[in-house]
């Protein structure tokens, strides 16, 4: 593989798309052509997310990013920044998406783009668990009704945070729509192999040593939504964080307490459905067919069937040609602080 066709990939998420099962199988493999720096979600939040508005990026940072992009590109490797807050925060609507799309652009402007996007009814429900873990005590239907959303003083949750389209057009503009790649979430479970492959070319490396079971088994245990539930009402009285700012007690060592009792919660799994059917109800309610005419665009950047994966789109959509592939076939590749590198 010639050095040329090698370039650095910027994988942003989105959130509860897999982004650590990626980075640990995958993007750690040097042996496959993949190198991460080391500590980069430190780095990654010093550099492109903790800016103001009106920042200019330090040149000694934009400098470090061209050296260990050229150093893993002498060594065949491709450099890969993974981090799913690159693609903003949900909880905050996404609002700094599009600045660090730029600091990005400033720092790695040959880079390729990774995107994961996820089926939005799954994607609200996964997020809002993650909202709760992440520190967050308001119920699902107080955080998706921000409070005087007219006078927009600060972010907050914005449902079309998960509309996708917005940003992939913007990175599409960037870098240029055949070196952004958009893949489903839910093709990592259908068609592992496939995607890694898929993922290996886009990047100009070899696929050779590829496994079938790269990914293993990709099963995550969630938390007991008892569990859950609870410490959504703890979050507000006693951790008090960016999610929950006026929680009366800042008991910082909540989190790393809260999980370690998670074995007393496993027994509620046995009243889980009830609570999980009414989650549903409220997220299939406000999603609806929200989504429906964006998810055609997103359909067309991914060239799959997404109604094969339960998004929703116009009931007149017509289906994308087939991507089907045998493990011998070819996979197609659409158009469309200081770092130090380790493999």
């Amino acid at each position: 593989m010639s050095q040329q066709a090698i370039r650095p990939l910027v994988h942003i998420g989105f959130h509860k798309t897999a982004s650590t099962l990626l980075q640990r199988t995958l993007f750690a493999r040097s042996d496959l052509g993949f190198e991460r720096p080391g500590r980069d979600r430190f780095h990654l939040q010093a550099d492109f997310i903790r800016y103001g508005a009106f920042d200019e990026m330090d040149p000694k940072v934009i400098e470090a990013y061209h050296r260990v992009a050229y150093e893993a590109r002498t060594r065949g490797r491709t450099l890969v920044l993974s981090h799913e807050r690159l693609s903003g925060y949900p909880g905050s609507g996404g609002f700094d998406a599009r600045m660090i799309a730029d600091r990005i652009k400033t720092c790695l402007p040959d880079a390729r783009i990774l995107v994961f996007v996820r089926e939005q009814r799954s994607m609200l429900y996964s997020y809002y668990l993650q909202y709760i873990t992440d520190g967050g005590s308001l119920s699902f239907q107080r955080l998706i009704k921000p409070i005087q959303p007219k006078l927009f003083r600060k972010p907050e949750f914005d449902l079309r945070t998960f509309s996708y389209v917005p940003l992939i057009e913007y990175y599409r503009t960037l870098f240029g729509p055949e070196n952004v790649l958009v893949i489903p979430y839910e093709t990592l479970h259908a068609e592992t192999w496939r995607i890694a492959v898929e993922i290996a070319r886009f990047c100009g490396q070899s696929t050779s040593r590829i496994n079938t079971d790269i990914f293993g088994d990709m099963a995550n245990s969630s938390m007991p939504i008892m569990m859950q539930l609870l410490r959504r009402h703890l979050n507000g009285l006693i951790y008090r964080n960016q999610l929950s700012p006026h929680a009366p007690i800042k008991f910082n060592p909540f989190d790393r307490w809260y999980r370690r009792i998670r074995p007393l919660f496993e027994p509620t799994r046995l009243v889980d459905a009830p609570f999980k059917r009414r989650l549903k109800r409220q997220i299939e309610q406000i999603a609806g067919d929200r989504y429906a005419e964006s998810n055609l665009q997103l359909q067309r950047m991914t060239g799959h069937d997404l109604s094969r994966y339960g998004y929703r789109l116009p009931e007149t959509a017509p289906a994308p040609s087939s991507r089907t592939t045998t493990q011998t076939g070819t996979v197609p590749v659409r158009s469309g602080a200081v770092m130090q590198a380790t493999g």
